[in-house]
């Protein structure tokens, strides 16, 4: 294996395993021994690392919270000198970590560890509650991160963060939407929002969420049970302009969408799960998981730690064992199962896997912070 990088690009070339990284656009291309040859996995180590710095008081309150943040709860964070100690332990394939963080002061040296990653050459991301964010805090941000993401919680807070961002001249600053039963109304209003809001006019795209039951949303939100509202809402978009995406555990449910239409040539672009294969997960304990979301289900109630990163950690017997479940998951049926890859874990994510629909029950979700009136968040 050898590595080339720049301040511009990184690009790690070998036999079986090759990519290219460019640092300022976000652009990353990956192939195996040929160009049209997709990879089953790095051996070397993840490429992208999402990484928790801070856990507990978070003013989101979000009431699907999978990690069950809240403002009444203290702060938990990973100190500086933990964070380089693990970072330095990392192999050199990294090129981003996605930091886990709660609200925007929290962690007192959150900037710094922002600033010290890319001064070592990885780009650092982060997704916000919008809470506290100003023009000045969306300056600081601008000048390490290569991209933010603000959730969708109190729409106006949500927003005028947005502005902030775009402000600062940033092109890779998306908004994050929670993708459930109980949302799909809101998932179009949000949408028409972009297309005529102008605190809205720089977002690069609204980027959809799979709702996995794990925390507080738990008993009260619903995996979507068909693809035909992510059919409506890729329709929606396209019809306002407005540029969309999907998390990797919405790969199936997009792949099935496309099909037999004309976005089926963007099947080049669906990273289906990567967890544990290309991504890694990291606690504030410094405990790896393949993703957040796998964090304390069976099996996985502690996670790996080890002295060295890639034989201890990214490669121990309970990564291989996922590797191979996940490798061996996908049972669609549609004419991109070989490239599909669904959950092993949150089965009801994925309804394309039961011919469209899965016969879950729905549920309403009423908290103090949120009420969800006729579907709308």
């Amino acid at each position: 294996m050898e590595i080339y990088e720049s301040n511009i690009s990184k690009e790690l070339i070998s036999e079986n395993y090759n990519y290219r990284f460019n640092k300022q656009t976000g652009l990353f291309l990956r192939w195996g021994q040929v160009e049209n040859e997709d990879p089953d996995f790095s051996e070397f180590g993840p490429e992208i690392l999402d990484l928790e710095i801070s856990v507990g008081r978070c003013r989101g309150n979000c009431p699907f919270c999978y990690k069950r943040n809240g403002s009444n709860l203290p702060t938990r964070n990973m100190s500086f000198e933990k964070f380089k100690v693990i970072f330095h332990s990392l192999p050199r394939t990294l090129t981003q970590i996605a930091f886990g963080i709660t609200d925007i002061d929290a962690h007192p040296d959150l900037l710094e560890i922002f600033r010290y990653t890319r001064e070592q050459g990885i780009i650092p991301n982060f997704t916000t509650n919008g809470f506290g964010v100003d023009a000045k805090f969306a300056m600081q941000v601008s000048e390490v991160c290569g991209a933010v993401a603000v959730s969708v919680i109190d729409r106006e807070v949500t927003y005028n963060a947005v502005k902030a961002f775009c402000d600062t001249g940033m092109e890779q600053v998306n908004i994050h939407y929670l993708l459930s039963e109980e949302t799909i109304d809101g998932a179009f209003r949000t949408i028409q929002d972009i297309a005529s809001d102008g605190r809205l006019a720089g977002v690069n795209a609204i980027v959809f969420l799979n709702y996995k039951p794990k925390g507080r949303g738990r008993n009260h939100f619903t995996p979507l049970r068909s693809i035909e509202p992510v059919k409506k809402i890729i329709t929606h978009a396209l019809l306002h302009k407005v540029g969309f995406g999907f998390d990797s555990c919405s790969a199936p449910m997009y792949y099935k969408s496309i099909e037999g239409t004309p976005l089926e040539s963007t099947k080049t672009f669906v990273e289906a799960c990567e967890a544990g294969l290309f991504s890694f997960y990291g606690n504030v304990d410094g405990e790896f998981y393949p993703c957040s979301f796998i964090e304390g289900e069976a099996g996985w109630e502690i996670g790996e730690r080890g002295d060295d990163f890639v034989e201890d950690v990214w490669k121990s017997t309970r990564m291989e064992s996922w590797r191979k479940s996940l490798l061996n998951s996908s049972n669609c049926n549609c004419k991109f199962s070989p490239d599909c890859r669904s959950c092993p874990v949150f089965d009801s994510i994925t309804p394309c896997k039961a011919h469209g629909v899965i016969p879950l029950p729905v549920v309403r979700c009423i908290s103090p912070a949120y009420r969800l009136e006729e579907g709308e968040l």
